[in-house]
């Protein structure tokens, strides 16, 4: 890893001396948008887990959890994941707080998660959007569109898609295709 990533750009010079000045042309700007949406996506992501990170957090906190920090960090990761959410680990502890006889505890988580998830369920589109450059309704429609169509992994690719044909849409007016 070290070595090609030492020469990495004399790499990445022969690479581009290989390469038809036709395909430059056509498919470089394509590689780029297509980079760029995907770390426009992933900016977004982790501003998202930050947000449920200091919602869950500060929730914990206040109901004086021990390792509140760490309980929010690891809940944060795995609301990242689609299909997920905060709910797979707030609803069960809630549970089983609440046949324990901690009601304050169960009540608290169960605000916690919801105010985490209603929380990420508004910012998301306007987020992933705004990072992406596309409108949040078309990135909500594609977060729907990706699910339905391919599952947890088209919640992913499809506003990335969306994002990159727009970016290659705005690419070809700019170039007067």
């Amino acid at each position: 890893s070290f070595m090609i990533s030492a020469k990495l750009p004399r790499i990445r010079e022969y690479i581009r001396q290989r390469i038809p000045d036709s395909w430059k042309k056509k498919y470089l700007p394509a590689v780029a948008a297509t980079k760029t949406t995907i770390f426009s996506y992933l900016r977004a992501q982790i501003k998202l887990m930050g947000i449920t990170f200091l919602i869950v957090g500060a929730g914990l906190l206040l109901l004086r959890v021990r390792l509140a920090p760490l309980w929010a960090a690891l809940i944060a990761v795995v609301d990242a994941v689609p299909l997920l959410g905060t709910g797979t680990v707030m609803l069960p502890w809630a549970l089983v707080c609440l046949l324990q006889g901690n009601h304050v505890l169960a009540i608290g988580l169960l605000g916690i998660y919801a105010a985490a998830a209603i929380t990420r369920s508004v910012l998301e589109p306007r987020l992933i959007g705004r990072q992406m450059g596309i409108d949040p309704l078309l990135t909500l429609a594609a977060l729907y569109l990706g699910y339905r169509l391919w599952g947890v992994l088209g919640m992913f690719l499809a506003p990335m898609a969306a994002a990159t044909a727009i970016r290659l849409a705005d690419l070809r007016t700019q170039s007067g295709h």
